[in-house]
């Protein structure tokens, strides 16, 4: 990884900022940097920064999650559109914005990152923390991760 931590999560996060003025339907991102920690280990540090307590909580390889829904994955959230606000815009935003982001990533990372979702281990729902629409997303490397928080405001 090259370069200030911190200095890549305001990148990532005004990168995300240009994809919700794009979206334009009330899908909100923040990119924070969680620490010098490896994502699937970052269980604590998160929590901390999002001020949830850990229980009930777990962090899951994004490749093992079983998708079903909408916005269940960081392409998705990037390129659906939720509540469009006009009938041009109901198609999905052009692929390449996602690409881009992956290409943003694998340059500051080095490496392709590793994703992670926030996910219930079973005792009790996540919604009633977080809200009704949402997804909370760990990524980054073995020595640094990132969270990735996507919600829906309307």
């Amino acid at each position: 990884m090259r370069g200030d931590v911190h200095v890549h999560a305001q990148q990532l996060h005004g990168y995300l900022q240009a994809v919700t003025a794009l979206k334009d339907d009330g899908s909100l991102f923040l990119c924070e940097y969680l620490g010098p920690v490896a994502p699937q280990a970052s269980l604590d540090a998160l929590c901390r920064t999002l001020k949830l307590e850990p229980d009930g909580m777990r962090l899951q390889p994004i490749e093992s999650m079983d998708c079903s829904g909408a916005l269940c994955t960081p392409r998705q959230w990037l390129l659906e559109r939720l509540l469009p606000m006009s009938e041009a815009n109901r198609e999905p935003l052009d692929a390449r914005l996602y690409d881009g982001f992956e290409a943003e990533l694998a340059e500051l990372f080095g490496s392709e990152p590793h994703w992670y979702q926030l996910v219930s281990s079973g005792q009790g729902s996540l919604a009633g923390r977080l809200g009704a629409i949402w997804s909370i997303f760990v990524f980054g490397t073995d020595g640094h991760a990132y969270v990735m928080h996507c919600s829906w405001d309307r």
